[in-house]
């Protein structure tokens, strides 16, 4: 344990005199997320502590679901963008003015169809709480052209005006949430997650001046097809993460479903600074690939698993020490057996998981290498047939060891392409 910390402050200290602009970038999107994300935590804990269990679970279960709809909207767009801009602004920068548009005409597309599928078969999809889902239409309009300006903005490495605008609207909606939530229930939950999205879209348009409504076909097509390959990948990735969620409020598990959202939401808060490196870097890495400087870039992948890997052990045995008594502290009636059980079972992949953040965003996607995450199809589908399989043997429980399955082994096999497709390019 003390020569795992030894280690990893060599590393960082190595990090902190050789790269102070990344470090500087860091800081700035650290914030952006901590400001994003941290909001619907704070929706999340207040809704926990507000709502009864299965209240809490049905909130939980239905945003999942609608989450997951918005994902089919944004369908890797918002993601595929910030290798684009990066790219353009290397080769030719007057096309980055026309990438929003252009995406974003792709977008809201993909948002009639999918907006108008989900709302029409809500209770086919959803079940008898479907009439929730109808407080949430404001996100599937809102959240994949936020998430569009992330992109963008991330891309053209502007993590300072994307973390100022991040924690403007953070900071509006901090105030509203716990009236809402207070004054209304599981609906001003809901409610909470409109007004966040909706003030951040406002607050993005409002500063953008990076926009040219010229239609370019090409734009449309280059990152349609690029971006198809992330949001198929990103839908698998949805059934071996948050498929859990579905199976369990399809058999009425509707408490162990809030308590595999409070874990499963600690574990993408943690995930964050992992996540936050590989976007901060990834343009670089983009702009190496189109150099060709392909020996860079492999030597780059070897040092971010050696920083990555000694901070996700360190990182997983503090959570365990620490998160139970933080639980009995302050959600004291999820405190229980199962919510422990569940939670130390889920900590073995967390490690993966961390490291994962850190890769794919620079190592994967700013490559070119998408295709390697379209290994989350199989997987995602091998996970929902598992869940349904041992949750007729071992209850809730047979979810998680589906996940524990599907997660470990689809990770190990893509860390291994993505360093044997780093080394072939060479």
């Amino acid at each position: 344990m003390l020569n795992l910390e030894i280690f990893s402050h060599k590393l960082l200290l190595d990090l902190l005199k050789k790269h102070p602009v990344t470090i500087k970038n860091f800081i700035w999107r650290a914030i952006q997320n901590a400001s994003r994300q941290g909001i619907t935590f704070l929706i999340l804990v207040v809704s926990a502590k507000l709502l009864s269990s299965e209240n809490f679970g049905i909130y939980s279960y239905t945003v999942a679901i609608t989450y997951f709809f918005t994902l089919l909207a944004d369908f890797g767009i918002s993601r595929a963008v910030t290798k684009f801009v990066a790219q353009y602004n290397t080769e030719s920068p007057s096309k980055v003015k026309l990438i929003y548009f252009n995406s974003a005409l792709i977008i809201l597309t993909l948002i009639i169809i999918f907006s108008s599928i989900f709302l029409l078969l809500a209770k086919v999809i959803v079940g008898e709480n479907y009439h929730y889902v109808y407080y949430l239409t404001p996100v599937f309009i809102f959240l994949p052209l936020t998430s569009l300006f992330d992109g963008v903005y991330s891309g053209l490495k502007q993590f300072k005006k994307l973390s100022i605008i991040s924690l403007i609207a953070g900071t509006i909606t901090v105030g509203a949430t716990y009236i809402l939530i207070s004054r209304f229930g599981i609906i001003g939950a809901f409610l909470s997650l409109n007004f966040y999205y909706i003030t951040s879209f406002i607050l993005f348009s409002s500063s953008f001046k990076l926009f040219s409504f010229k239609f370019d076909k090409k734009i449309i097509s280059e990152v349609g097809k690029y971006s198809f390959i992330i949001g198929i990948s990103a839908i698998g990735y949805f059934l071996y993460s948050r498929g859990i969620t579905y199976i369990l409020g399809q058999f009425n598990y509707f408490t162990e479903v809030g308590y595999y959202e409070i874990i499963d939401k600690i574990f993408v808060m943690l995930s964050f600074p992992f996540i936050i490196y590989g976007q901060i870097i990834a343009p670089g890495v983009t702009e190496k690939i189109t150099l060709s400087k392909y020996d860079n870039v492999l030597s780059q992948f070897k040092k971010s698993l050696l920083i990555a890997f000694p901070l996700s052990i360190i990182i997983t045995l503090f959570l365990w020490q620490l998160f139970p008594p933080l639980i009995k502290l302050f959600l004291v009636k999820y405190y229980t057996p199962n919510f422990i059980k569940m939670f130390n079972l889920l900590l073995v992949h967390l490690p993966l998981l961390l490291i994962s953040g850190f890769i794919v965003q620079p190592f994967i996607i700013a490559t070119g290498k998408a295709k390697y995450s379209l290994l989350t199809i199989p997987f995602g589908f091998m996970n929902i047939g598992l869940g349904i399989l041992f949750i007729g043997y071992y209850g809730f429980m047979g979810v998680i060891y589906s996940t524990l399955i599907t997660s470990i082994t689809n990770k190990i096999i893509t860390f291994y392409l993505i360093y044997n497709g780093l080394r072939k390019m060479r």
